[in-house]
């Protein structure tokens, strides 16, 4: 059974803001919390929903509006891209980015790594309402 954490809400959402919802697909707990702090860094006030399975991650996708989709490629990278195009369809204006460090010199370690480096990348996107360039 996979891992399921639940929702976050940060204080500093107003009521009448619609804050940027973002669903990380991880079912490591240090990676989950690596994605994490980096989303709460650059995009205060997100929600952030973790699905510890692609499976479950499409469930949660046709109940809940989304505007950044983090899939760990290291959960499964067969199904990344039948995800992707499920995304797609089901809301073409949400960013999806494919988190993976197996080209890190030294995976789990420090927030200087390029995969965190183009995760926050992605995330400093998010909050500025522009794509970004990859």
């Amino acid at each position: 059974m996979p891992h399921t954490w639940s929702v976050e809400r940060h204080a500093d959402i107003k009521d009448d803001a619609q804050p940027c919802r973002i669903l990380l697909v991880v079912s490591d707990r240090q990676r989950h919390e690596q994605m994490q702090r980096c989303a709460r860094d650059h995009l205060p006030g997100c929600r952030i929903n973790v699905s510890g399975s692609y499976v479950d991650a499409m469930a949660r996708a046709t109940r809940m509006e989304t505007h950044l989709l983090v899939l760990d490629l290291s959960l499964d990278s067969v199904l990344v891209p039948a995800l992707k195009r499920f995304m797609a369809r089901l809301a073409p204006l949400s960013l999806v980015h494919v988190f993976d460090d197996s080209m890190d010199s030294a995976p789990g370690t420090g927030c200087d790594r390029p995969s965190i480096a183009r995760l926050k990348h992605v995330v400093k996107a998010m909050a500025s309402r522009r794509p970004p360039s990859h």
